[in-house]
C-alpha cells in the first residue's frame, strides 16, 4: 500500500512547483493559512482522482497485487500525507514572510484539517461510486468549491459562536477544536469503510 501512497505523491511531478508557487502567491497576499492549506490540499488530492480516471489507473492498480481495500485506503492516507506536506510548507512560508507566527495559528491548522477530513469524508465515496471520465471533472470541481465554501462557513460559524454564545468560552478553545477533530475523524473513518464497500462492489469498465 505504501507504493500506492507514493504514487499519489509522485504523479504530480513538476506540478508540485506550480502548487508551491500558488501557495506562496496566496500567502504573499495575506490569505489565511486556513484557506491556503485547505485549498491547496484539496487541489492536489482531487487531481489524483482525476489523473487516475483519465489514465484508466484503476485497471492498472487492480491488475497488480493490491486488494481493493488497499487501493482505497492508500487514497485516504494520501490525503493526510498531502495535508501534512502542504501544512509544513505553509507554516514555513508564513514564518519567512512575516517573521513569526500568530497566536491563533494552531486553530487555523486544526480548522484546515477538520475541513479536509469532512470534505474527503463526503466526496471520496462519491468518487468511488460515480466517477467516470465524463463525471470525474465535475466531482473534482464540486469538491474544490465545497472546500472554498467550507473555509468561509467554518470560519464565520466559529466567529458567530465566539461572539453570540458561550459555547466556546465554556468549553475552552482546546476542547472545542479537539471535539471538532474527533467528530471529523469519525466521519472520515466511516467514509473510509463506505468507500471500501462501494469499490469492492463496483464493476470496473
Amino acid at each position: 500500500m505504501l507504493q500506492l501512497i507514493k504514487k499519489d505523491l509522485f504523479i504530480h511531478k513538476l506540478s508540485w512547483l506550480i502548487y508551491f508557487a500558488m501557495l506562496i502567491f496566496f500567502m504573499y497576499f495575506n490569505k489565511d493559512i486556513f484557506f491556503v492549506i485547505a485549498l491547496m490540499s484539496a487541489i492536489v488530492t482531487m487531481y489524483s482522482f482525476y489523473y487516475d480516471e483519465q489514465a484508466n489507473g484503476h485497471k492498472l492498480w487492480n491488475s497488480l497485487p493490491f486488494t481493493r481495500s488497499e487501493i482505497v485506503s492508500a487514497r485516504y492516507f494520501s490525503l493526510l500525507a498531502v495535508t501534512l506536506i502542504i501544512t509544513a510548507v505553509t507554516v514555513a512560508v508564513e514564518w519567512a514572510l512575516h517573521g513569526g507566527w500568530d497566536s491563533t495559528l494552531w486553530q487555523e491548522l486544526i480548522g484546515s484539517l477538520v475541513l479536509l477530513l469532512i470534505s474527503g469524508g463526503i466526496f471520496f465515496p462519491l468518487f468511488y461510486a460515480f466517477a467516470q471520465k465524463n463525471a470525474v471533472f465535475i466531482l473534482v470541481v464540486l469538491s474544490i468549491l465545497f472546500v472554498i465554501a467550507g473555509v468561509h462557513v467554518l470560519y464565520y460559524s466559529y466567529m458567530w459562536l465566539l461572539e453570540n454564545t458561550t459555547i466556546v468560552q465554556s468549553m475552552g478553545e482546546v476542547l472545542f477544536w479537539s471535539m471538532a477533530t474527533a467528530v471529523s475523524l469519525v466521519l472520515y473513518v466511516l467514509s473510509w469503510g463506505l468507500s471500501i464497500k462501494i469499490y469492492k462492489a463496483k464493476e470496473l469498465l
